[in-house]
């Protein structure tokens, strides 16, 4: 296991968390420009390399605006999509659980992912990398304000705690907009799984905090593990609810959608995302065993049209393969 793995268990309702920091450089403007961000990517490098226990674990990459592997490192989760459109640098661990993207909006975005409900964990590390690049780069800060940042909303904590949540039976009843109220008055927002502006495909939402000033980074994740549990039990007691009001139905379609990912010879990403939504849910509900919902959930990053090569059919075709393979063993109960 690598140094920062972090796994707080997959249910197949939280499917991953991820906390991310804002942090600017004191000393150096809140624009900067190409070779700014060059010369802090290298301070900051440095300063994790002079850790002998962390620094092995490190590695730093220019990302190159709209190139295919920033394509790729936004589908993994690894950057915004904001520094694979305008470029930047990338100083991420090998096991893509750490990463830190100079020359987003803040000098720095520092983001730890984990699997499952896990946020505070997730905050732990986080606080742990920042506390140890801050012992050699004092980082902007106000004794009123907290950690000062290039937007407003951000100042404070500086903190973006977030939880990807699947949540296909809320979406399918209309009762997500419910829960969409519920998380606001919360100080939460719930959006689709690659944040503000995208789309909930397959039922998977991100909700994160929305309030970064008036309260400890703890409390405020706290708050969001509550609010994101709320949410949760509803989902399960939806899927109950259809379970008892149609089970016929339900079942047909969840072991349709087990039968595609076991036979299909070509499969688009649409169907593909959908089909495993629909066999975590069987999974969840007891109604499927023999494969790891985990799995299942990583695959369905790894299938997306940036993350596979070649014409459209041909990814089509790698994909389905893709799928075949992990749904071997799925057992209809």
């Amino acid at each position: 296991m690598s140094m920062f793995t972090i796994n707080g268990g997959f249910t197949g309702l939280a499917a991953s968390s991820r906390v991310r920091l804002a942090r600017n450089l004191k000393g150096y403007p809140f624009r900067l420009t190409e070779a700014q961000h060059k010369e802090i990517a290298d301070k900051v490098f440095a300063a994790l390399q002079n850790n002998p226990t962390v620094g092995p674990e490190f590695e730093k990459k220019q990302i190159i605006p709209r190139s295919t592997e920033a394509s790729q490192l936004v589908e993994e989760h690894l950057i915004s999509p904001e520094l694979a459109q305008n470029g930047g640098w990338l100083i991420v661990s090998k096991d893509g659980g750490v990463s830190i993207m100079v020359g987003e909006e803040d000098h720095l975005r520092l983001q730890v992912i984990g699997t499952g409900l896990c946020p505070k964990e997730c905050l732990e590390t986080a606080n742990r990398i920042a506390a140890l690049i801050e012992g050699e780069l004092p980082f902007a800060y106000d004794e009123r304000l907290g950690y000062l940042t290039a937007c407003p909303t951000n100042i404070g904590t500086g903190l973006r705690a977030s939880i990807m949540l699947h949540l296909p039976m809320l979406t399918a009843t209309g009762e997500i907009g419910r829960m969409t109220g519920y998380a606001g008055s919360r100080g939460c927002a719930v959006r689709g799984a690659y944040g503000e502006g995208s789309k909930a495909v397959g039922g998977f939402y991100q909700i994160s905090n929305q309030v970064t000033l008036g309260a400890s980074a703890a409390e405020l994740t706290d708050k969001l593990v509550e609010t994101a549990t709320t949410i949760i039990d509803a989902e399960k007691k939806t899927r109950e609810q259809v379970r008892s009001e149609n089970e016929a139905g339900l079942r047909d379609r969840i072991y349709r959608a087990a039968g595609t990912l076991r036979s299909a010879y070509l499969i688009d990403t649409s169907e593909a995302v959908q089909c495993i939504s629909d066999v975590l849910v069987g999974l969840q509900m007891g109604l499927l065993s023999g494969v790891e919902p985990q799995k299942l959930y990583e695959l369905e990053q790894r299938i997306r049209p940036a993350m596979l090569t070649g014409a459209p059919q041909e990814r089509d075709r790698k994909r389905a393969e893709l799928l075949r393979a992990a749904a071997k063993d799925l057992i209809l109960e």
